[in-house]
């Protein structure tokens, strides 16, 4: 098991910023150091993510695999600019097979379509030095840390949100989003859930996190909710669980949302704190 004083997280894109001349944007990356290993979940929506690494002085050709959370833009736009700075022509991207399918947003407001998936092709990323490891179940990048693969849906009031398809051919068809995956590390203080994205629901992925490691124990979770969109009942109860699972600590980002996120901080005063980009969370936790 490893010791989380040896694990540092630090936040590369994110839609605010809490340092000065690190850019935000619409996105979301994560840069995980764990003993002798490096990791990055997500890329940001664009180039900004590898400009922000540089201004914090992260070494990005250390990176030993991308898990890639799901397959919108805002989480795999700057994967093109990741390689091309990492400079190897054997990077692993673990993803889901699913991930590179051609996904869609609906906007109710002007009744129309708009492409919200990856936006570079997959040859031109494996000329870039891709090396895609396509899977559905768990994918064990340490013996501690691991790539949850698909997420059950096991909650009885979170669920995809309806406004997102999938192109096949000429039709669209409802996204059910089996490609949203989070990162799971097993350490002395409990389990870290890191979130993409939590398309599938964040307390569907924290229990999937507790099953696949046999451990109740929550120490953090931090990453993208997707609660921005959530009815007031889904945060209500939300919140519920949180308590329940006695989690220490919550710090959100992405499409978590400024209202939710207020709540949030209030319902967990002294246990919160905003994840934005250029944020470094060490262990045992201290808010700075």
């Amino acid at each position: 098991m490893i010791q989380a004083k040896d694990i540092q997280i630090t936040t590369i894109a994110d839609n605010s910023t809490m340092e000065a001349g690190v850019l935000g944007e619409w996105g979301f990356s994560v840069f995980v150091e764990a003993g002798s290993s490096t990791f990055l979940l997500d890329t940001g929506a664009s180039g900004a993510t590898v400009r922000n690494a540089d201004r914090m002085h992260l070494d990005l050709k250390k990176i030993e695999a991308i898990v890639l959370s799901h397959g919108h833009y805002d989480h795999t736009g700057g994967l093109r600019s990741v390689l091309e700075r990492i400079g190897r022509s054997d990077v692993r991207i673990v993803a889901h097979p699913q991930v590179v399918e051609r996904k869609y947003g609906y906007d109710r407001r002007t009744k129309t379509y708009r492409y919200v998936g990856i936006p570079h092709q997959q040859d031109l990323l494996v000329d870039s030095g891709a090396r895609f490891a396509f899977q559905r179940e768990p994918v064990w990048l340490t013996d501690d840390i691991v790539a949850s693969g698909e997420e059950p849906m096991t909650t009885d009031f979170e669920s995809v949100a309806d406004n997102l398809y999938v192109r096949q051919e000429e039709r669209f068809v409802p996204d059910c989003m089996a490609d949203d995956q989070s990162v799971y590390v097993r350490t002395d203080l409990g389990l870290i859930v890191i979130l993409g994205c939590a398309h599938r629901g964040m307390i569907n992925i924290i229990r999937h996190a507790q099953h696949l490691l046999n451990t109740e124990q929550i120490y953090m979770v931090m990453g993208g909710t997707h609660l921005q969109p959530a009815s007031r009942e889904q945060v209500d109860k939300t919140i519920r669980a949180l308590r329940e699972m006695e989690v220490s600590w919550l710090g959100v980002s992405h499409c978590t949302g400024l209202s939710v996120a207020a709540r949030l901080a209030g319902e967990f005063e002294g246990h919160f704190f905003f994840n934005s980009a250029g944020t470094v969370t060490r262990f045992p936790f201290a808010p700075t």
